[in-house]
């Protein structure tokens, strides 16, 4: 609101039933200004007009020029809100039928396809909450940050102390990655079990012998999910998870002495045996060159071997190849 209109406000506020005269010659505006402040201050209901014959005006508390402002607009808002009320309800009441029908649907399929990377990840959370008996899980690749390694922690050890057995099976390479090692510490002193692979094809969740979550991968880049609940693919699933955890070693494994070697040592040498470079064993286990070369380096000092191929003779003697 201008300076004009402030000053025929005051004026108006002090002086009832005033006219456009009045007002022009007590604050010195044009009779055009006065009109045009009048326009202005009736749209936002200060001011009203008291008389016609002979225009004159009053001015309007602000508290009632608001009411008769936001009156309408209230009243709509109201209108509007009851209206939204009447559709939350009604639609609410669809809500137990939809979930009791996806739940029919889920539970009918034998495999579940899940397109959504977010999708899959609340399956897990969901079925792992829901476990009772056993959650087994193979996981393939590199360990995660320390800070998703908290989180997995706790969820992991409030699974144990609700009776949950916790078996997972790890890639021999994720031994160095000392995110994960300080969680399998924390874990497997709750009560959690976990073995390491060379080799792992297959990264999968298993709850209950029940369900088994696993990746579809038709491609590198496929994100989606299978979910499993038909009974005979899960018992062949939970079979060939049995037969892994029987060939794997302990995570916390000591190192081994002299004349013992863990499988991926093993898998190391027969491939040096086979002639192939350290490159082609590392990338093969999934390991850093790094790595591989320190094992390497390890056997060599255990079996007292100056070269490779000295080594190798020694190994083949001790039995270990």
């Amino acid at each position: 609101m201008d300076h004009i209109s402030l000053a025929v406000y005051r004026y108006a506020v002090s002086s009832p039933g005033w006219t456009v005269d009045q007002a022009s010659e007590a604050l010195g505006f044009t009779t055009r200004s006065i009109e045009t402040a009048i326009r202005e201050l009736a749209e936002h209901c200060l001011l009203v007009q008291v008389s016609s014959e002979r225009p004159s005006y009053a001015a309007v508390s602000p508290d009632v020029a608001l009411a008769e402002l936001v009156d309408p607009d209230e009243r709509a808002l109201l209108d509007l809100r009851a209206r939204i009320g009447s559709k939350r309800r009604e639609l609410a009441g669809l809500v137990p039928v939809f979930a009791e029908a996806s739940r029919r649907v889920s539970t009918d399929s034998a495999v579940e396809v899940l397109e959504d990377p977010g999708q899959v990840m609340s399956v897990l959370i969901e079925y792992a909450r829901a476990a009772s008996d056993c959650v087994l899980m193979a996981r393939p690749g590199p360990g995660a940050t320390a800070d998703t390694q908290e989180d997995s922690v706790q969820k992991d050890v409030d699974m144990l102390r609700q009776g949950v057995r916790r078996r997972t099976l790890y890639h021999s390479s994720i031994r160095d990655h000392m995110p994960t090692r300080r969680a399998v510490e924390i874990v497997t002193a709750a009560g959690g079990e976990f073995r390491t692979l060379p080799h792992m094809p297959l990264r999968a969740v298993i709850f209950d012998s029940k369900v088994a979550v696993i990746p579809r991968g038709r491609c590198p880049d496929d994100r989606a999910g299978l979910v499993i609940r038909d009974p005979d693919m899960i018992h062949v699933f939970v079979r060939m998870f049995d037969f892994a955890w029987e060939l794997g070693e302990p995570f916390l494994t000591e190192e081994p002495q002299p004349g013992q070697l863990n499988s991926i040592q093993r898998s190391i040498l027969r491939a040096l045996a086979a002639g192939q470079s350290d490159e082609v064993v590392a990338r093969r286990l999934g390991i850093s060159v790094r790595t591989c070369r320190r094992h390497i380096a390890k056997m060599l000092e255990d079996l007292g071997a100056e070269s490779r191929f000295q080594a190798g003779v020694k190994a083949h003697r001790a039995g270990w190849i």
